[in-house]
């Protein structure tokens, strides 16, 4: 519609947080592992360069934790990566301390992939609340929000926006917390500052 090429690619593997882009049974296929997606969209930004003589950055994310996985995957092309998890776990983050510390709590056997009332496989810290949506006990009565087409409230096990929603405020009890694949290894609330640092050392480290 506008003749415009993108400013950026993003590119996000299968070790994301929240709604994921691949059918259940493909996350753990070593051809959707993010090294792999990186690699495949750097040689098409690369084409895209020769063609219209425009560089595109590749931007990773999905599962990048430490400053070696950004070394490592920005050996296979990206320019850049997004962190998401890593720093929601942070003084600076709006979210509720409730919220936060679901992050500083969990173990690695608590991130698990779900279903989701939107048709998505989704990664997320397990807790009661979805424990009791397995079972059937958070059915809603109606939809409030009209969100998205394909739930369908006499059908679906919980309102995915109501439980999000109320996660945020650190209600937890009524809703539960997306999360990347990488949760269980923080353990502790620390500041934006705190965790470039290291993941700037640990980068120089490898590199």
């Amino acid at each position: 519609n506008y003749d415009y090429l993108p400013d950026a690619f993003v590119v996000e593997g299968p070790k994301a947080g929240g709604h994921l882009g691949f059918k259940a049974h493909t996350l753990q296929d070593i051809g959707n592992s993010l090294e792999n997606l990186v690699a495949e969209v750097v040689a098409v930004a690369r084409d895209m360069k020769e063609r219209y003589n425009k560089t595109i950055p590749v931007i990773a994310a999905g599962g990048i934790h430490s400053g070696s996985d950004i070394y490592n995957i920005m050996k296979k092309g990206a320019a850049g990566v997004q962190l998401g998890t890593r720093f929601v776990a942070t003084k600076e983050c709006d979210a509720s301390d409730r919220f936060k510390n679901a992050f500083v709590d969990a173990r690695d056997e608590d991130v698990q992939i779900i279903k989701s009332p939107v048709g998505m496989p989704g990664r997320s810290i397990f807790n009661r609340f979805l424990n009791e949506a397995n079972q059937g006990k958070r059915r809603p009565r109606a939809c409030k929000n009209n969100c998205i087409r394909s739930c369908d409230p006499k059908t679906t096990s919980y309102c995915i926006s109501e439980a999000l929603f109320q996660a945020y405020k650190g209600n937890l009890d009524d809703g539960f917390v997306f999360t990347g694949a990488n949760a269980g290894r923080i353990d502790k609330i620390s500041s934006v500052g705190e965790i470039f640092e290291e993941l700037l050392a640990e980068y120089r480290q490898v590199s």
